[in-house]
């Protein structure tokens, strides 16, 4: 039977210091949830497609990749660990084949790429690439150097796209043999403070959570000059923040028909409404606890970490999908949902 994995960041949150008991958590019933594993902040999870192995990220200084084996679902286990070279790694994306992990570091703005056996494990002691890159942004305090906090495969799937806090850009990079990258340029320069954090790809779009700026961007690739051209911009919610100061972007997915953005600040779940050529048009947004890092949707229910409210919360898709348009412009939305207490929760996965 599969079940439900959440990596956690420390009991005092990120930016504290790892290794205080944070790690991996088990939740088989949306309203209960323990701790199983003892790891540094694993952040980021992500499930290897055909093995019984989830590959964990330690957001820390002397960031590692661990695969863990959860064959015995009540006895998770590290089988191996790779150093990535890097700081504040914070983003893992796995190839389709389950053979290369390429690694975001927010801290060092660097993209590692970790090869893996057919069996799952890492082929190496280390990365056999990481890829530096320059650059700074116009916000003084988060855009000083470059910040790499995501990847994602091109439309084309023949590039990664990495999603450049600090720079405003998406860094391209060619696919080659054996999943190594060469540094291919850059395929998009948002505007100047955007900082673009994490992005969602369907057919030939591609959109972007933008950070710092709170915009939601909607760009197109472009197959002929490898490019991802900027079609559309619009405020990812109307809801103004209320457990802080800031509107901060954080996670985007895309199911059929819709588009999902957490905000953290406003502390909800933007709806958007996709047409069918892929066009987000904003519907409402759902209250989601305090600072929803990141969301997943699994057997038809939305899945919440709310990182500093220490909860994890699951909503019922359909319901989601019923919820009218927002009403009063900045309305919260309000949907049942269930409950379990999980300490800092920052990724889930199912395995």
């Amino acid at each position: 039977m599969p079940h439900l994995w959440w990596g956690t960041y420390p009991a005092e949150g990120l930016g504290t210091p790892v290794g205080k008991g944070e790690g991996l958590w088990r939740q088989d019933d949306d309203e209960a949830a323990a701790q199983l594993l003892e790891l540094p902040a694993p952040s980021f999870l992500v499930a290897h497609p055909t093995q019984p192995l989830l590959y964990a990220v330690s957001e820390s200084p002397a960031s590692e990749v661990h695969a863990i084996d959860v064959s015995d679902p009540d006895a998770p286990k590290v089988v191996g660990s790779v150093k990535t070279g890097g700081t504040d790694a914070c983003h893992l994306l796995l190839s389709p084949e389950g053979d290369e992990l390429y690694v975001s570091h927010y801290g060092s703005g660097d993209l590692a790429v970790v090869p893996l056996f057919p069996t799952g494990l890492p082929a190496f002691d280390t990365p056999i690439q990481s890829h530096e890159h320059k650059g700074h942004g116009p916000n003084k305090d988060r855009q000083e150097s470059s910040h790499a906090h995501s990847a994602a495969f091109a439309p084309d799937g023949k590039h990664v796209l990495v999603a450049d806090l600090g720079t405003d850009e998406l860094r391209r990079y060619r696919l080659g043999p054996g999943g190594v990258l060469e540094p291919d340029g850059v395929a998009a320069t948002l505007p100047g403070g955007a900082g673009p954090r994490h992005m969602a790809v369907k057919g030939e779009m591609i959109y972007v959570a933008c950070e710092l700026d709170g915009m939601l961007r909607t760009l197109r690739w472009d197959p002929t000059a490898r490019e991802a051209v900027l079609v559309e911009e619009q405020p990812i919610t109307h809801v103004a923040p209320r457990s802080a100061d800031e509107v901060a972007a954080s996670h985007v997915l895309v199911t059929d028909t819709m588009l999902l953005v957490g905000v953290r600040g406003p502390d909800v779940i933007a709806i958007f409404d996709l047409s069918p050529e892929g066009w987000p048009r904003y519907r409402a947004s759902l209250d989601a606890g305090h600072w929803p890092r990141y969301f997943a949707v699994i057997d038809e229910r939305l899945h919440v970490g709310c990182e500093r409210g220490h909860e994890v919360r699951s909503y019922s898709l359909a319901h989601v999908r019923r919820l009218p348009p927002e009403q009063e412009t900045g309305a919260i939305a309000e949907l049942p949902y269930r409950a379990a207490e999980v300490t800092s929760p920052a990724c889930i996965v199912q395995r």
